[in-house]
């Protein structure tokens, strides 16, 4: 990051902020959204968001012309055994993007109990064993406490003999990636960031998302639909105009998967604001 503020001086502005706060980074700290509701899983849509008093978006002070938000993280990250993102390294089970703050994976599994687990694993995992697997943590967890990414790959393996489940990847990759979305509260972070974001364009603005793994995908595919959808009055004409436009999904070409593996599951959707903004 320092090498690009030289590179690129008076040009480059670094801040240290979730995807959720970019309201508060371009414009008044008054981007105040409401959690979501109900259980695990189950999101605000983004009309609530934008309509609700508790949860209100102010008009950013400075309109911009592109936002991206790549929601992958990088082959270093990934490849870091210090964090604990992927069963190919043994490391501590940490999982957390920004080490300062939050749960980490070990606390989840130490402290979650059967259902708390079974609910990650589902929801976030779409593991279809999922209350296998949560029983055979909690069962692991007596024996000795799990802090190590070998400890959680061995209760997969419990669960998924080698010989069974491997066909279509390593059912740890599915854990895994639950887990680590638990941590860092990824799909509510999103879930609050999507509109946020959709509120400091330009007229002529684009936000572009790049998504990695389905669950974000459907979520942005959603949030993007909601936000172009026009209001209707009572009897069902277009009473108010939508101010966005969604753009056509965008997948990497058969050279860029073979150039860059990971970035097979990659989708690339757009949103534009073809009218003034919402105030």
């Amino acid at each position: 990051c320092s090498g690009l503020v030289e590179d690129f001086r008076g040009r480059v502005e670094l801040m240290h902020a979730g995807y959720d706060k970019i309201g508060e980074v371009f414009g008044p700290p008054t981007l105040q959204p409401s959690p979501p509701v109900g259980g695990r899983g189950e999101l605000r849509r983004a009309s609530d968001v934008l309509s609700s008093p508790s949860g209100s978006l102010s008009t950013s002070s400075r309109a911009v012309d592109g936002i991206l938000l790549d929601l992958g993280f990088s082959s270093d990250q990934l490849d870091d055994a210090k964090r604990g993102l992927s069963y190919h390294h043994e490391g501590p089970l940490d999982m957390r993007l920004d080490s300062r703050v939050g749960r980490t994976a070990a606390d989840i599994l130490a402290r979650g109990d059967e259902r708390e687990l079974a609910d990650i694993f589902y929801h976030y995992g779409e593991e279809p064993k999922a209350r296998p697997l949560a029983r055979a943590v909690v069962r692991a967890r007596k024996v000795a406490p799990l802090l190590t990414t070998l400890d959680l790959l061995r209760v997969v393996e419990e669960v998924y003999p080698p010989r069974h489940g491997l066909k279509r990847g390593h059912p740890a990759a599915r854990v895994f990636q639950a887990l680590r979305i638990a941590v860092n509260d990824e799909m509510e972070v999103l879930a609050r960031a999507l509109p946020a974001a959709a509120r400091c364009l330009a007229v002529g603005g684009k936000l572009v998302v790049i998504t990695f793994q389905p669950l974000e995908e459907r979520l942005v595919k959603q949030v993007f639909r909601e936000l172009c959808a026009d209001t209707l009055d009572e009897v069902g004409r277009v009473a108010v105009k939508a101010p966005f436009k969604m753009g056509k999904k965008i997948v990497p070409t058969a050279r860029e998967v073979e150039v860059n593996p990971r970035a097979r599951s990659a989708i690339l959707r757009t949103l534009e604001c073809v009218g003034e903004r919402v105030a």
